[in-house]
Formats: structure tokens, C-alpha cells, sequence
């Protein structure tokens, strides 16, 4: 009996692997993917989170303060005591994530009845009072100088010059001329930019753009000049004249703030906005300052929308990523066990001895424990490494980074530690199944053989009813996504495996005897069976990698047709009246249906309803002659069906052609009747039934009717009462009216300039096709795309850790027959390019067996679609490519079966393989 205590070989065991580098890389790699498949969903899901928040605060860089920004604007309506309001900023300048806040103050009036004016030498002009933090000094003035500035166009309608007294108030008409007017200095004047009522000297200033300014009560159109003054000065004159001024304090927000910061700023933001209304807390206190009247808060930021918005994307590409990464852990940890089985034939021998000498299993499993304990420690930070390297390049892409936390450290250290008794157990176990079979085999002289392929036939068909009862949407998110691929590509791998197998039992090769490839034959034929399992095992393995080359590229190509359904086109801008009232000539045609850019088309819309079906259904009117460049048709070609169909809606026919897109029971061919309203009916004729349609899922509906605009006016312009957007005087408010959007493929700022140098309006609601991918919890769906792809190269590397374990099983099969084989002329070469036919026979059963199932796969019930209630559904979809990694990965082991073959035939003594022989 061997005495732990004192065996060398537990003083040996922790740096044994030191001895041999080749497996410690080999254990090293497969521990640290383990850890990196258990640390990176964590990892993916906060990278995800952070990656939608930067994405959403990009979006909204250099929108108005609001609820469309993450900046956050805080206002009150009365002058604060001093110390209140240095207390109030204060607070304001420990909000987390948010700069010092930039004050401003305009003297706003409050009715119509009532002006803001500066009057001197008998005249009045417009002049509203405002003060903003630097604004005095870079106008010349000090911080405290008891003066006012005015643009020189007003000092000059008031006939002033620096130094000049002038008077500003408010003026109030409603019970005759009631006139509130402070004494002040013309302490300096200055030229307005182009367009704004700013100094020249503070337009250029970073967010002048967003600045709050002064509103002319009477002409809401034109910017209100202003009398800028000084803070003390502010306050002092618009207590007197009772101008109502309203404070603004302007915070912006980090823009590489965390998820972390970002809540942390919308609690901070909240909790000032409870505050405010709290009678009990200082900040209460401080507002209560207010002169003549306590003062009134409001706090206003888009920053808890875009938050929220975040967390819904984060748990969205979470709930996706989930079945695929729970596959991941599994297969990671098969590979595990494969390098540590692989190890364990390398010294088969060598086991066995010891077991005869009296160690026991749970002695051989705490050797084993010790022995992985090094690479093991190795794969914690060697494994979250690998995570954020493939979060980094498969996930989110984004500048926005999550750095290393504890938990991650925590997770890798037990993920590292389950590795370890993993493969300690893994050795009890082989060690425990090698007493007992020798036991079984000297008493009974043989044991039964499970049914595996009935219970895995069983599994498969439960799996499918399964798949086929869960509905569409929903299946993505469950164990179903990884359970029907792999148990179909195992059932799949099986069959393939035993019809080869039957066809070579059954045909004699045509090689000539005494050849490489007769003697693969040869030993072919007589498969043992952990041979066959591994062939099996990597037949799976690139069943799995290939569909997964599929998913990716499925799933990224349902998201952009999707995006083309949802959007129509990268940028959408509505132009309510300037295409409209144009008159029913040539002319007036032209300017509502002809693009009115470069890079544009004119999509007209609203509903119709289609007897007999109750309800109505979105109408899109499209220029058939430029829509087609620029509309958006996706990734996959599922969409192109719809722009075959274009040219058919100028078509002479029996009615107006028409493209039903989505769910209808009309056909091609089929008649119909668009019933805009009682007395506006136009006959229809269908032209084609497709399942999407770039800008069909704009709007709610079950199908959405896409026809010529120039050609349905023509016809609308015939029935009363007339809804067609060209006769004159059509307006945007009118009942039944279309609403009429400008498609661009150029960007929003493009489109801007573009429509503002042909003098059309801008300030139409816009879309981007970016924003709705966002909105639609698209774009979690390319990020779960990209962990597929991850999952794919785990796959990979299970089938080449099979293959190899294949090439060294087979090696150890013939060690004793090489050696004869040797003795009796064959060549060491010719024994490697035997095995190297022999493992490309089993990995060309692999292979087929795995087209075979992607096959099945892709024609089978769709799984992939998280958002399978847009069309079209997203789909695995294969492409010649997959076809040729595949026969790069059978090259590659073919190639290591001849290296390794050579090697062995060469190096192993003859001495030395019979005396171990069985």
C-alpha cells in the first residue's frame, strides 16, 4: 500500500505538468476557456448596458436641454438670498456625473400685455434683461459692473452711446401704460451673430447653441433682443420692475459616463426634484429665499428615459446571449474534459500501474487535483483575459469599455476551482470504471450496452414537438435554442456514422493492396468503439460550428431587414406643407411626387381600408421611379421580391396596381377596393403579395398597401371630396389628409442642409434607421449575433481537441501493428499517410454528417428570431463559405494525423511498444 503522506508523488504532483509544457498550454487553454465562457456573459450583458447608454447619449449630442438630452436643466422663477443660492449650486455641483452647473437668468414677461423695453432720449426699444455666467466679462465688463450692454442696433434706434443713461423695465398695456423702469449705464454695446440675438463674442462659446434665451412674447418668431447685465445687477433690477425672471442652472452630463454614474445622476436628479417639494428639507428652505415670493423648482432631463432605455436593451441581449452562452459553459467544459482525457491516454500505462499497486480512485482523483492546481490558478486571470478579448471583438462595438471588477474576479476564481474537482472527479471516476470492468470482466465476461441511440432519438423528437409548440417569438430565449441544434446534429452525426459504416462493411475498396489507402481501408473496417465515439464527437462539434456561421449570419441579416421594414430608409423627415397645394397640373405633380434633393424620394401616407376587411391598413404612395435607390431592402434579399415588383405599379391594369405587403388572403391577380373614406373608393388591382416592404411596419397593421403616388392622385383628384395632396390650398391638418416624408440614404445633418438650400422646412419629426434599430431592440439581437460567433469558435475548438484526441487514439491502437508492419517493409511514411486516410475518412463523415444537419436545421422551425413579430423572420442562412471552413478544418486534421503519424512511426522503439503491448 502507498502512504500518501510520504509517496514522492504527491510532492510532485503540483509542478508535474512543468515536465511536459506541451500539456500544461494544452490544460492552461481549456481551463482558461472554461473560465472565459462562465466570466462572459456577465461581462457581455454590462458591456451591452454601457454600449446602449453611450449609443443613446451620442444620439442625442446637441439637442435642446430637455427630455431628449442627458444634460439636465434646473430652473426657478424667484431671486434667492445670497447664501440660498451659493447653497443651491453647491448642491448642484456635487451632482455625480454632471459638471458645475452654468447659470442663467432671463427677465421673462408674462403676457402678451406685457414688454420687456429699454427706453432713453424718448424712444423705446425691445430689450429683455439676461444675464449668463461670463457674459459681462467677455462683453469687457467685470463680474460686478453695475452697467448694461445692448446690441448696437438698438443703441443706436435708442441714440445712445457708451456711458449714456438708459432706463429698462417692463412696460404693461392692459389697463393703459403702466411703466416699471430701473436707471442703468450703457456700460458697453456689441454686434449680434448671424441669426441670434447673441453677441458676436459668445455665439461661439461651446453650447451657446442651447443656451436659454429670451422668447418675444408678441412674436414668438423673432428672437427678443437682450439687455445683458451683470448677476447683482440682474437680480437687483428685476425685483424692482417686477420682470418675473426665471434662473436656469445648465449641467452637462459626462459623456463617458457608466452605467453606475448615469443612475447614480437620475437618482441625484430625482432626489433635488423630491426635495424641492419636501417642507422639511434645506433645499425647501433655500427656494423659500425667493423674493418677492418663494421660489418655485423644476427639473428637466431625458437622462432617466435613455437609462431605462439601456437596462431594456441590456436585459434584451442578456435574455438572447443566455441559451447560447449556457451552451458555451457546457461545450467549453466538454473541452475541458477532452484535454484533460486526452492527457490521460498519453499514460494510460502508467495509471494502471499505479492503481495495482494499491492506490485508490479517491487517491488517484486528490493526485489529479493537485496536478491540474497550477493551470487551473493560471486560467483565472488567463480566462477573464480571454472574456474581455471576446466581449471586445464578438460584442458590443463600442468605445464604451467595462473594466475589471471583483465579482468578475470572484466568478473566474470559482469557475477555476469547479474546473479542478471537474477533472479531479473526471480521474476518480475513470480510475473507479477501470477496477470495476476488470472485476465484470473476470467474473461475467461482459456487460450490456445502453440503448444511446434510442434514448437520443427519443430526446430529439421530445426536443422538436418542443420547439414546434413554443411559439415563434419566444423560443430564442429558451434551453430550446441550443438543445434542438445539438440533438439534432448528434441524431444526424449517428445515422451518418452507422450508414457509413454499414456501406464500408459491405464494399471492398479499390486501392491496391499493400497501398496507404488499402491499409486505412483495412483498418477502417473494423472500428473499435471509443474510435467511433470521436468521430461522432467531432461530427457534432462541426455540425455546431457551421450552424453557428449560419445563426450569425441569419441573425445579422434579419436585423437588417427588419430595419428596413421598420424605417424604410437610413433617414425619414416629415415635410408637412412645403410638397403639398401645388395644383393638379404637371407642375403641382411634380413638386408632390418628384424628389425634391438629390439622394430622396417622396413617400405620401395614411390609412385605407380594404373590403371586405374591417379596420384599416397603412398606405404608402411612393415615386416608383426613384424609390427603389434609395429605400432600404435589407441584408438577406427577403425584401427583394418587393422591388422586382416596382415597375408594375406604372402598368396599365384594372385599377390601380397595388403591392400587398404582410397578412392578407388576397393574391396576385386578385381585384380589390381602396376605400379612403365614404365617397373617396378606388378600384385596385394586386400585383403581388409579399411578407415585407421597405417602411411596411412604419405603422400598426396587419398589411400595408404600397401603390404609385402620381397614379392614385390622379385618381383621387376624381372624387369628392378631393383628399388628393395636390389641389390647392391642401393642408397637413386636413381631415383625411396624407402625411408626406422625405426618404434620404444620407444622413440627418445631410438632409438638413440639403432641404433647407431648396427652401423646404426642416423642423418635421425625423427617423434614422439607426434610432429605430434601437428602439425596436434590433440591435441586442446583433449583439447576441456576435456571441454566437463566439460560441462558434468554441465549437471549432472542440472539434479540432476531438480530432486530435482521434489521431493520438488511433496511433495508440496501431503501436503494436506499426511496429510489425515496419518489420515487414513498410515505410514510416507510408504508415502516417495510412492514418492520415484513415482520420480523413472519419473527418469526411463528420463533415457530412454536418451539412447534413445544417441542412435540417435551416429548413427546420425557425429559433433564432427574438423579434419574430416584425418581418420578415430572421432565419439561419447558409452560404458557401461555411462550406469550405468546414474542408479547412478536415485539411487541417488531416495534415496532424500525418505529422503526428510520421512522428510516432519514427520516433517509437520497437523494444519499447512490445514490452508494453497488451
Amino acid at each position: 500500500m502507498i502512504r500518501p503522506a510520504a509517496h514522492p508523488l504527491w510532492w510532485a504532483a503540483p509542478v508535474r505538468l512543468l515536465r511536459t509544457p506541451g500539456w500544461l498550454l494544452l490544460l492552461l487553454a481549456a481551463a482558461g476557456l472554461f473560465v472565459a465562457s462562465v466570466v462572459a456573459p456577465p461581462l457581455f450583458a454590462a458591456t451591452a448596458r454601457a454600449t446602449a447608454l453611450a449609443d443613446g447619449l451620442a444620439a442625442t449630442v446637441g439637442n435642446p436641454y430637455g427630455n431628449d438630452s442627458g444634460d439636465l436643466r434646473i430652473t426657478w422663477d424667484a431671486p434667492l438670498g445670497n447664501d440660498a443660492e451659493a447653497a443651491v449650486l453647491a448642491r448642484l455641483s456635487a451632482m455625480p456625473a454632471y459638471g458645475d452647473p452654468t447659470l442663467t437668468a432671463a427677465g421673462t414677461a408674462q403676457s402678451l400685455s406685457k414688454k420687456a423695453v429699454a427706453v432713453a432720449n424718448g424712444r423705446e426699444s425691445r430689450a429683455v434683461l439676461w444675464y449668463h455666467d461670463g457674459a459681462t466679462a467677455a462683453l469687457g465688463g467685470g463680474p460686478v459692473t453695475d452697467g448694461v450692454w445692448l446690441s448696437t442696433a438698438t443703441a443706436d434706434e435708442l441714440g445712445l452711446e457708451v456711458g449714456d443713461p438708459v432706463d429698462v423695465g417692463i412696460v404693461d398695456t392692459f389697463l393703459g401704460d403702466d411703466r416699471k423702469l430701473e436707471p442703468l449705464v450703457l456700460a458697453g454695446t456689441f454686434d449680434t451673430a448671424p441669426g441670434t440675438t447673441l453677441p458676436e463674442a459668445l455665439a461661439t462659446e461651446p453650447d451657446a447653441a442651447r443656451w436659454f434665451l429670451p422668447i418675444d412674447t408678441q412674436r414668438p418668431d423673432v428672437p427678443a433682443p437682450m439687455a445683458i447685465v451683470g448677476k447683482e445687477t440682474f437680480d437687483r433690477v428685476a425685483r424692482r420692475v417686477g420682470a418675473k425672471p426665471l434662473y436656469v442652472a445648465d449641467l452637462r452630463l459626462d459623456p463617458a459616463v457608466d452605467p453606475a454614474g448615469a443612475h447614480a445622476a437620475v437618482d441625484a436628479a430625482q432626489a433635488f426634484a423630491d426635495d424641492s417639494f419636501d417642507g422639511a428639507s434645506d433645499l425647501f428652505a433655500q427656494l423659500g429665499t425667493g423674493r418677492p415670493d418663494p421660489a418655485t423648482a423644476s427639473v428637466v432631463t431625458g437622462l432617466p428615459v435613455l437609462v431605462e432605455a439601456a437596462d431594456a436593451t441590456a436585459t434584451s441581449a442578456h435574455d438572447q446571449v443566455r441559451p447560447y452562452a449556457v451552451g458555451g459553459e457546457v461545450l467549453a467544459a466538454v473541452l475541458l474534459m477532452a484535454a484533460w482525457v486526452l492527457r490521460g491516454l498519453s499514460r494510460r500505462r502508467e495509471q494502471l500501474l499505479a492503481s495495482g499497486l494499491g492506490q485508490r480512485p479517491a487517491e488517484l482523483a486528490a493526485l489529479a487535483g493537485l496536478e491540474v492546481l497550477l493551470p487551473c490558478a493560471l486560467a483565472v486571470p488567463a480566462g477573464i483575459a480571454l472574456a474581455h478579448l471576446g466581449v471586445t471583438m464578438a460584442g458590443p462595438s463600442t468605445s464604451a469599455r467595462v473594466s475589471l471588477s471583483a465579482a468578475e474576479v470572484v466568478r473566474g476564481g470559482t469557475t477555476a476551482g469547479v474546473a479542478l474537482v471537474l477533472l479531479a472527479v473526471t480521474t476518480g471516476l475513470a480510475a473507479l470504471a477501470t477496477d470495476r470492468l476488470d472485476r465484470v470482466s473476470r467474473l461475467v465476461g461482459g456487460r450490456g450496452a445502453l440503448p444511446w441511440g434510442s434514448a437520443l432519438l427519443a430526446a430529439t423528437a421530445v426536443v422538436t414537438v418542443a420547439v414546434l409548440t413554443v411559439d415563434v417569438g419566444d423560443r430564442s430565449s429558451t434551453p430550446l435554442t441550443t438543445a434542438f441544434p445539438l440533438l439534432v446534429a448528434a441524431t444526424v452525426a449517428m445515422f451518418v456514422i452507422r450508414c457509413v459504416a454499414h456501406v464500408r462493411a459491405r464494399t471492398r475498396t479499390r486501392a491496391r493492396p499493400g497501398t496507404p489507402r488499402w491499409l486505412a481501408a483495412r483498418r477502417t473496417g473494423p472500428v473499435v468503439r471509443e474510435v467511433a465515439a470521436l468521430a461522432a464527437v467531432v461530427a457534432v462539434a462541426l455540425g455546431l460550428f457551421a450552424y453557428t456561421l449560419t445563426v450569425r449570419r441569419g441573425i445579422d441579416e434579419g436585423v437588417a431587414d427588419k430595419t428596413a421594414a421598420l424605417s424604410g430608409a437610413p433617414t425619414t423627415i416629415e415635410v408637412a406643407e412645403d410638397l403639398r397645394g401645388g395644383g393638379t397640373d404637371r407642375e403641382g405633380t411634380d413638386r408632390a411626387v418628384s424628389p425634391p434633393v438629390a439622394g430622396s424620394t417622396v413617400v405620401w401616407s395614411r390609412g385605407v381600408s380594404l373590403p371586405p376587411v374591417f379596420g384599416e391598413v397603412p398606405v404608402l404612395a411612393i415615386d416608383s421611379a426613384t424609390f427603389a435607390d434609395v429605400a432600404d431592402w435589407g441584408g438577406s434579399g427577403a425584401l427583394d421580391e418587393g422591388r422586382s415588383l416596382l415597375p408594375r405599379l406604372t402598368r396599365p391594369a384594372k385599377g390601380v396596381p397595388i403591392i400587398l405587403a404582410g397578412d392578407t388572403d388576397l393574391t396576385a391577380g386578385d381585384q380589390a377596393i381602396l376605400k379612403f373614406t365614404e365617397e373617396a373608393v378606388v378600384p385596385a388591382y394586386v400585383v403581388g403579395v409579399v411578407d415585407a416592404f421597405p417602411g411596411s411596419e412604419r405603422e400598426t397593421g396587419t398589411s400595408t398597401v404600397v401603390v404609385d403616388s402620381a397614379r392614385l392622385f390622379r385618381l383621387l383628384g376624381r372624387t369628392p371630396p378631393v383628399i388628393d395632396p395636390r389641389v390647392r390650398g391642401a393642408a397637413s391638418d386636413d381631415v383625411g389628409a396624407f402625411t408626406s416624408t422625405v426618404w434620404s440614404d444620407r444622413s440627418v445633418a445631410q438632409l438638413r442642409t440639403q432641404l433647407t438650400s431648396a427652401h423646404l422646412a426642416t423642423d418635421g419629426t425625423v427617423e434614422t434607421a439607426a434610432q429605430t434599430r434601437v428602439d425596436a431592440g434590433l440591435v441586442a439581437s446583433t449583439w447576441a449575433a456576435g456571441y454566437v460567433l463566439a460560441l462558434g469558435a468554441v465549437t471549432l475548438a472542440l472539434a479540432l481537441a476531438a480530432g486530435l484526441v482521434l489521431v493520438l487514439r488511433l496511433a495508440a491502437r496501431d503501436a503494436v501493428s506499426d511496429v510489425l508492419l515496419r518489420r515487414m517493409g513498410y515505410a514510416a511514411a507510408d504508415l502516417a499517410r495510412a492514418r492520415a486516410w484513415e482520420v480523413g475518412y472519419a473527418v469526411a463523415t463528420g463533415v457530412v454528417a454536418a451539412t447534413i444537419a445544417v441542412a435540417v436545421l435551416v429548413l427546420g422551425p425557425a429559433t433564432i428570431d427574438a423579434t419574430a413579430g416584425i418581418p420578415p423572420l430572421a432565419r439561419p442562412r447558409p452560404e458557401l463559405v461555411d462550406a469550405v471552413a468546414l474542408l479547412a478544418v478536415l485539411a487541417v486534421l488531416v495534415v496532424v494525423a500525418w505529422v503526428v503519424g510520421t512522428v510516432w512511426a519514427r520516433r517509437r522503439s520497437a523494444a519499447e511498444v512490445l514490452r508494453a503491448g497488451d
